[in-house]
């Protein structure tokens, strides 16, 4: 079961990452439950949503804020920001979006964000990032994103390129957007400092061996990004 995560969260005692297509596809609750189950998550303590390639946040500050999350009808949202963050946590579906962890230095307030292209060129990530500034107090924050579809293999037309304006390759005629370029610049406009920031490059949609990708096979199949504080 391989999962790829940041050792800086890790260290702070957060379990986290994006779970590899050896762990089965995400969408199938037997699954998740398997995979909770080998990191001793317990399921009824992640938050869930009907993702929507929006900017809405939800935020939450309370155990009994989270129950009621839970016992409502699915919200529509593409992020969680949580303070107080002990005891529970989120997890998001993708399959060549960005799954985009935000956390303050004790890790007491964590943002999980699925970011797609839209969510992306409607500024999602400085959202998200200066949602945890503000219940921050405007301390240092820290960014990884899970793995995601990267500019070797994102082409795009013109009216997509038009939204990414210096984050746009040309090769051989063709257009590709560079998505970390453009959440690097969205974060650091929020006041991260670069250093902090890790987005490793794994392409969802270039490795086969490790990876569903909506854009390389057109599956329902998805990884799962989670973020959990015992």
């Amino acid at each position: 079961m391989k999962i790829y995560s940041d050792p800086r969260l890790l260290a702070l005692g957060i379990i986290h990452g994006t779970a590899a297509r050896d762990s089965g596809n995400m969408r199938q609750p037997e699954n998740v439950r398997t995979l909770f189950d080998a990191l001793s998550i317990p399921p009824d303590k992640i938050l869930r949503f009907k993702q929507t390639h929006s900017c809405r946040l939800v935020e939450v500050s309370s155990l009994q804020q989270m129950q009621q999350i839970r016992q409502a009808p699915l919200q529509e949202a593409d992020g969680w920001v949580i303070t107080k963050a002990s005891g529970y946590g989120a997890a998001i579906l993708t399959a060549d979006c960005v799954p985009l962890i935000i956390w303050n230095e004790q890790a007491d307030v964590v943002a999980l964000a699925h970011c797609g292209w839209r969510g992306v060129a409607a500024g999602l990530p400085r959202q998200t990032a200066l949602s945890v500034s503000r219940l921050n107090g405007g301390g240092r924050l820290y960014a990884w994103a899970g793995p995601h579809i990267q500019s070797c293999c994102f082409e795009v037309q013109q009216d997509v390129a038009a939204q990414f304006p210096g984050c746009v390759l040309k090769k051989k005629g063709k257009l590709y957007v560079d998505l970390n370029k453009e959440i690097t610049r969205q974060l650091t406009s929020a006041g991260l400092h670069e250093t902090d920031i890790a987005l490793p490059y794994y392409c969802t949609c270039g490795d086969r061996d490790h990876f569903f990708s909506y854009r390389r096979d057109h599956t329902a199949e998805a990884l799962l990004t989670f973020i959990y504080r015992p």
